[in-house]
């Protein structure tokens, strides 16, 4: 047996050459589908190592347990196989990773507990005790904990602890090929792979064919797809394939490409079923010259066959991908802890902590200014342009909350996964370099997409009942994001993906038409990378089988003409938005008002040739004080809508757009999957109460009380509150998903149709525009009043954070 006191191993003299051993060709070309210790493993999958009689710590909301099974460490993954868990077929198709395995390339750090001392072990470390507990922190905000049997082999947790310590991933420039390798790189997981079809009801965005398919579901017309980016000549961050409007030639949009930062043009995203238009873009190039017929096709191209324009300039409000990554280290530090000490952070500082952190703060203004342009879009008639300096982070984050609030489809699982298809991965969003596979940037580390993520899971607490996918697909997604062996994160653009991808591209010549052909300068890749929706390969059918929950899926609009609906415009003075003189009113949507400012497009601000053409108003003052996106709030109630509207009811959302709650307590932590690990974090044995829990268990029991005092004058005009009637299950602090609120709901104000305008907020991050009334039927309806809490209550600086479901 070993003895820790007296004997020093270092790793590398304990553990073999593991990198001639995963490479040799007898492991990369051994049939292996269960070994003799009974882990299911991929096909030239090489176990190193295995520990047994080991117990891993469960987590959930009474404190989790212990499963008891064996520990495998291969070239690949730290694979866990409980003791019970039924033996798998031979000829089943291989999964990635089973319910209690995790990649190496998603661990962080390993922590080695002893009896008296806990090191962070690394691979150029000597561990001078044998470990009685082995501790995993993932980069997916997992902690997984494994304890060692009294009658494990000192050895077995010996060698297992160094061998995945040798083999873990911080990644460096040149390993990922390898990790990627060794979890695809043998004969029989190529075959495998190259016999994977595409989901047909996902649609890819890929091709000419697909575009068209979107513009014909949501009813757009006036709109043509556009093939001049086809071999990435003209901007090669964009994709091949954009929808421009009908009427401008390709011969013409080929010069207005240099009027914009990295060629990004104005380009259709999606169509409201009012009429309206929804557009993204870059900045401008304030440096180029606008000759007068260039003036002319940029118009075209931004107005899009409408007489209003509305710029929402992302960069003036939003978080920038800086502020996103501080905010995002700082909450990984406060959910998992020191890791290197493994001390966590006192409850009775726990949410002050999380408001320094800002992430609430970010998943706020990211949700109000999405509800905004949503509110935009139900006006009608105009076209709404999303504009960020390089289209590449927040233009994607709004544009698919927009089309999640507005838009049934978005919320299915089919017509999710197209959503970040279109918005994401088509789009050009930097994956690789925001999620930081390599770590050779870390000035480009941004987690926009785990933001985008938990925006989702906000609106599906506050919605649950309008959404076909649920949480737990939203987590395997945001854990599958920290996994580099997928296509669809491991590039920063269509063209590069097309690189490393054996997908063949379109051409068009005028005598042989649209014909597939292989790209210039393609390198196939080895091996071949799936796409991270091929879920069959990454999780087991049970897993699988929670991503979805069946909704009745609404049925596709008819194909209408574009801004023809034969719905009564508002008037423009009860919208907030200027009426147009001439065609060709361009606004500016800030801080919730409507402005007309003159640098707003360069050739309309005394520069290039076009500074003489056609002027236009301001948006004029209106005398209430209500901000002008509030107006169009309350303009568009089902009630009012009703009475305007002849729209047919397939063509809308028949329960109004999932407008958010945003009220302090109504934003919360999202628990599954940010504190799933954070009562993990403690390292003895046995593990305490996580204090977020113990916290949240306290307000939630002050809740109730004070509920049911709260209920008691309603209910009786004299007497003591003992002979009041009670009503325990009305609990007025917990939401439909058990979401935690801090302050009542029923304090606020009941609806008032024609209620006076409040008075215009100081804050804007105290500034709530939307809030839930009950329909007809006492179901959650759509947004028309504000929401705020009670009049006595104090909210803290930034609203407050609080405690999810």
């Amino acid at each position: 047996m070993l003895t820790g006191s007296k004997t020093s191993f270092k790793i590398r003299q304990m553990v073999p050459e593991f990198k001639d051993k995963i490479l040799s060709p007898s492991s990369l070309n051994s049939r292996n589908s269960r070994d003799m210790f009974g882990l299911r493993c991929l096909p030239g999958e090489c176990v190193l190592q295995r520990a047994v009689l080991v117990k891993k710590k469960l987590c959930g909301p009474d404190g989790g347990g212990w499963l008891a099974g064996t520990l495998f460490c291969t070239h690949f993954r730290v694979a866990f196989v409980p003791e019970d868990s039924p033996p798998a077929e031979d000829n089943a198709d291989p999964v990635l990773l089973g319910d209690h395995d995790v990649a190496l390339a998603s661990i962080e750090k390993v922590v080695a507990v002893g009896p008296s001392r806990t090191k962070v072990v690394t691979p150029n470390s000597s561990l001078k005790f044998i470990p009685e507990e082995l501790v995993l922190y993932c980069r997916d905000l997992r902690v997984m904990r494994f304890l060692f049997d009294r009658l494990t082999p000192e050895v077995q947790a010996m060698e297992i602890t160094c061998a995945i310590a040798k083999t873990y991933q911080p990644l460096k420039p040149g390993a990922l090929s390898y990790f990627q390798k060794a979890a695809l790189g043998s004969v029989e997981m190529k075959q495998f792979l190259s016999n994977r079809q595409q989901d047909p009801h996902v649609n890819w965005f890929e091709g000419a064919a697909d575009w068209e398919r979107e513009l014909e579901r949501t009813g757009a017309r006036g709109w043509r797809v556009s093939a001049v980016n086809d071999r990435f000549e003209m901007a090669t961050s964009l994709p091949q394939f954009n929808v421009v409007p009908q009427r401008v030639l390709d011969t013409e949009l080929k010069k207005t490409f240099a009027h914009f930062s990295e060629g990004r043009i104005p380009r259709w995203c999606w169509h409201h079923p009012l009429g309206s238009d929804l557009l993204r873009m870059a900045s401008f190039q304030n440096n180029i010259y606008h000759e007068k017929d260039d003036v002319r096709n940029l118009e075209m191209v931004l107005f899009g066959g409408q007489q209003q324009c509305v710029v929402v300039d992302l960069a003036e409000e939003m978080p920038t991908p800086a502020d996103i990554q501080l905010a995002h280290s700082r909450l990984r530090v406060l959910c998992q802890g020191d890791i290197s000490a493994s001390v966590s952070v006192p409850d009775e500082k726990w949410l002050s902590t999380l408001e320094g952190t800002h992430w609430l703060d970010h998943v706020r203004s990211c949700l109000k200014k999405a509800a905004e342009v949503v509110c935009l879009l139900r006006d009608g008639h105009l076209t709404v342009i999303l504009q960020e300096p390089e289209d590449r982070d927040l233009n994607c984050l709004v544009s698919s909350l927009v089309q999640l609030m507005s838009d049934p489809h978005a919320r299915t699982l089919p017509g999710f996964q197209s959503l970040v298809q279109k918005e994401w991965i088509t789009a050009g969003h930097k994956f690789l370099s925001r999620l930081n596979y390599q770590r050779d940037s870390d000035r480009e580390e941004s987690p926009v997409f785990l933001l985008f993520l938990d925006c989702v899971w906000q609106l599906w607490v506050q919605y649950p009942s309008r959404f076909e996918i649920t949480g737990d697909y939203l987590l395997a997604l945001h854990d599958s994001a920290h996994v580099p062996l997928f296509i669809s994160f491991l590039a920063n653009s269509q063209r590069e993906r097309s690189r490393c991808s054996q997908r063949l591209s379109q051409s068009y010549t005028p005598v042989n038409g649209w014909r597939e052909m292989l790209p210039r300068n393609q390198t196939p890749t080895d091996p071949p990378l799936p796409a991270v929706w091929d879920w069959a390969l990454q999780y087991s059918q049970q897993r699988r089988a929670a991503f979805r929950i069946p909704i009745n899926t609404p049925s596709a609009p008819g194909t209408v003409p574009n801004g023809n609906l034969n719905a009564p415009q508002p008037a423009p003075h009860e919208a907030g938005v200027a009426a147009p003189a001439t065609q060709g009113c361009v606004f500016l949507l800030s801080r919730g008002s409507l402005t007309s400012p003159s640098h707003l497009i360069p050739w309309r601000g005394g520069g290039g040739s076009g500074s003489q053409r056609k002027s236009h108003r301001r948006a004029p003052s209106s005398s209430e004080s209500l901000p002008a996106v509030e107006r169009l709030l309350k303009l568009w109630t089902p009630a009012e809508s009703a009475k305007t509207a002849t729209v047919p009811p397939e063509h809308l959302d028949s329960q109004g757009p999932l407008l958010p709650l945003l009220l302090g307590p109504c934003v919360g932590v999202w628990r599954g999957c940010y504190l799933r690990g954070g009562q993990q974090t403690q390292v003895c044995h046995p593990a305490p109460q996580h204090p977020v829990q113990q916290l949240a268990l306290e307000v939630q029991q002050l809740g109730d009380k004070l509920a049911q005092v709260s209920d008691g004058p309603s209910k009786a005009t004299n007497g003591p509150l003992e002979g009041l009637p009670k009503k325990p299950e009305a609990n007025l602090n917990q939401g439909a998903r058990h979401t935690t609120f801090l302050f009542s709901p029923q304090r606020a104000p009941p609806p008032q149709r024609f209620a006076a305008p409040p008075r215009p907020a100081r804050d804007s991050k105290r500034t709530f525009l939307f809030s839930r009334a009950p329909d007809a039927n006492g179901g959650p309806g759509v947004s028309n009043q504000r929401y705020g809490p009670p009049p006595t209550a104090r909210l803290s600086k930034n609203s407050g954070p609080s405690l999810g479901s």
